[in-house]
């Protein structure tokens, strides 16, 4: 069997007492060695990070005194190998990985991961690659000019939906106050 997600590739090959698993990101490639067991199905299944992602955004973004912006980015998702059973009970095998996704300790917040992502004011067209996207309001609350350049928000796999062709996180509505990003409810 051979998949493609974007610039991976998963290619699987029954082997002489197991199974032998190949995953590239088309620079570097890893290879598992697998014994099913009673697994008669296997599903490639994409996940958010377990960990808070710290959003970098690659543009600049200004708000003034009282000023709103709407838009989207990114977050790369983890592939992860499920097995499946014969009475349909799923559990994941592995976590493939995703290049795009560097792990970081912040004293506050613990692990996080850094990811990087271009400010979008449309609704970004969906490229294959194993990536959310997440609306973002922000509004500055303060009397003074904000200059974020970044914000951290965790994410649940209960939140990933399906539009347009694209897996789309829970909007955020960000309030900036006393030099960071607080969730508005």
């Amino acid at each position: 069997m051979r998949a493609r997600l974007g610039r991976y590739e998963l290619v699987l090959e029954s082997v002489r007492g197991g199974h032998s698993l190949l995953w590239s990101d088309g620079q570097q490639a890893r290879r598992y060695a697998i014994g099913l067991g009673s697994f008669t199905r296997l599903e490639l299944e994409l996940r958010p990070p377990p960990h808070p992602c710290r959003v970098v955004v690659r543009e600049s973004l200004v708000l003034g005194p009282g000023g709103r912006l709407r838009g989207y980015v990114q977050v790369p998702l983890l592939p992860v190998l499920c097995g499946i059973d014969a009475h349909g009970q799923r559990a994941p095998l592995l976590e493939l990985g995703n290049q795009e996704l560097a792990g970081e300790w912040d004293e506050a917040r613990g692990v996080q991961f850094r990811v990087s992502s271009p400010w979008h004011v449309r609704f970004p067209m969906p490229t294959g690659e194993p990536r959310a996207v997440l609306p973002l309001w922000l509004k500055n609350v303060t009397h003074e000019v904000a200059l974020p350049a970044d914000f951290v928000v965790p994410l649940a796999p209960d939140e990933l939906v399906e539009v347009r062709g694209s897996l789309l996180l829970r909007p955020r509505r960000l309030r900036w106050q006393a030099g960071q990003w607080q969730e508005a409810r």
